[in-house]
């Protein structure tokens, strides 16, 4: 189905892994919890950024529940193309009918992660490229093991069916130097070491299976070590759940693999657009852009990074640290 072609409502679920298409029809089944859409953030500048226009193919390497996916479509109206792909399998469910059912354009839907991106050149290149690196509906499924409230076992992972170690497994397992390290290298955690040490004394009398629990302790450790004691302006355990979403996911490698296919993906004169909400993923993207325009294959489109006004963090606190980076193929 290329652009233009095809029947809107029919979205292809395709592995790009295995170069096949599974056609799935608008009555994919729903996911177990079901967000609403989020409000995308910095929307006016994303796509001021990326210019879309009618006709054009674009990329959505993030999914999510939907939000700059559609935004795009409407963009790229019957004559476009959208692509967008997500490596946790709920995300692709709970968009998959907004975007049926809204998007002007036909749109094909990708389970994959970054490291697979390679596999969609054969679907471009494309004109633009998003890729929005936040959280957001997997906190508010407290089924997944992300919100520092949830009661569900620790897990983290975007897609629990790839295998590979859950945050419970690092938790309960892993040395008490290497949690230090991983708290301070991943999560930039003051008390990294306060806080493995926590966690190893805690699990010698019983395993540490939630985010709630995991949150408890990291509360009593800010609450000793921190003259504020039992007053903070961010979570105690925003850093350590950071950093063990960061390493569950291999998020760092797969960005690296992700920056690094950007240029074949997009055709020349197109743009690409990055959003980054820590300093350790905005570090990767300035990096890897910085090496790839001294190699003559990209220019930044924006030398100062562009932030969120202050109205739309008052509104969207998933806002806060958000930052916006774009990039065009020379």
């Amino acid at each position: 189905m290329g652009p233009g072609g095809g029947h809107k409502g029919v979205v292809n679920m395709v592995d790009p892994s295995e170069g096949r298409e599974d056609v799935r029809q608008p009555d994919c089944p729903p996911a177990m919890h079901r967000p609403v859409m989020h409000r995308p953030v910095m929307l006016a500048e994303v796509l001021d950024l990326l210019c879309p226009e009618p006709g054009q193919k674009a990329l959505d390497l993030t999914l999510g529940t939907g939000g700059h996916a559609l935004a795009l479509a409407e963009r790229l109206g019957p004559d476009g193309l959208l692509v967008a792909m997500d490596a946790d399998p709920t995300a692709l469910e709970i968009a998959h009918g907004p975007l049926t059912q809204a998007a002007p354009c036909p749109v094909r839907l990708v389970h994959a992660r970054f490291s697979k991106a390679i596999g969609l050149v054969s679907e471009g290149p494309f004109d633009v490229v998003l890729a929005d690196l936040g959280m957001g509906h997997q906190i508010d499924d407290p089924a997944r093991g992300f919100s520092f409230e949830s009661g569900a076992r620790l897990d983290m992972r975007f897609d629990p069916e790839a295998g590979g170690p859950s945050a419970w497994d690092v938790v309960n397992r892993l040395g008490e130097r290497e949690l230090a390290e991983l708290f301070h290298e991943l999560g930039q955690e003051r008390y990294s070491r306060a806080m493995a040490a926590a966690i190893c004394r805690r699990r010698r009398t019983a395993p540490i299976d939630t985010p709630a629990e995991l949150a408890e302790l990291a509360k009593l450790v800010v609450a000793r070590r921190s003259r504020r004691g039992h007053t903070w302006r961010t979570h105690p355990a925003t850093r350590i759940a950071m950093a063990l979403r960061i390493y569950v996911n291999r998020e760092q490698e797969e960005l690296d693999a992700m920056l690094e296919v950007l240029p074949q993906l997009i055709v020349p004169g197109g743009r690409a657009a990055v959003l980054t909400y820590h300093s350790l993923e905005a570090r990767r993207v300035k990096r890897a852009w910085r090496r790839q325009a001294a190699e003559g294959l990209i220019e930044l489109i924006n030398r100062r990074v562009l932030k969120p006004s202050d109205k739309e963090t008052a509104g969207n606190r998933r806002a806060r640290s958000a930052q916006l980076r774009g990039t065009r193929k020379l």
